[in-house]
């Protein structure tokens, strides 16, 4: 019996720091705190980051298991730019995994679409990290917004 418990006890931490350390239990994280100038729920937000100047704007009402379309407009020192390797991560503060939508070039613009889950613990607000290469830099900006039932 003490030998059937030991093992039990053996196997059950095993699996629990499998569980723990497992790729689709470390998704990145980029949290933040809410701040209305970063929310795109209800609006479009302007964001200056590292001399540029982003508008990120998205399809609404956003729901669950539906496409919700991102539009991004950067611009630096007034002009359009064009950039390399763009796409937006999404995640939110629990782990729903992580999701990247890549940016696709538009008439004015960019765009990026993706499909989120709906959190079966009532979480509504997403975290969307949106990356881009310039001029051989990265620029990296979060934004957030809330998904609809």
């Amino acid at each position: 019996m003490n030998r059937l418990r030991i093992a039990v006890g053996a196997i059950s931490f095993i699996l629990a720091v499998f569980c723990l350390t497992a790729p689709s239990f470390a998704a990145e994280k980029f949290v933040i705190n809410y701040d209305k100038k970063l929310d795109v729920t209800q609006n479009p937000v302007t964001i200056e980051q590292g001399g540029y100047k982003i508008k990120i704007d998205m399809s609404r009402p956003a729901r669950p298991f539906s496409e919700i379309v991102f539009r991004v407009f950067i611009d630096k020192g007034g002009k359009p730019v064009s950039i390399s390797q763009g796409h937006i991560l999404f995640n939110m503060s629990m782990d729903m995994g992580l999701y990247k939508a890549n940016l696709q070039k538009a008439n004015t613009g960019y765009t990026a679409k993706v499909t989120l889950p709906k959190c079966i613990m009532g979480g509504k607000i997403w975290y969307g990290k949106l990356s881009f290469g310039h001029e051989g830099g990265q620029v990296e900006k979060v934004f957030l917004f809330n998904i609809k039932d």
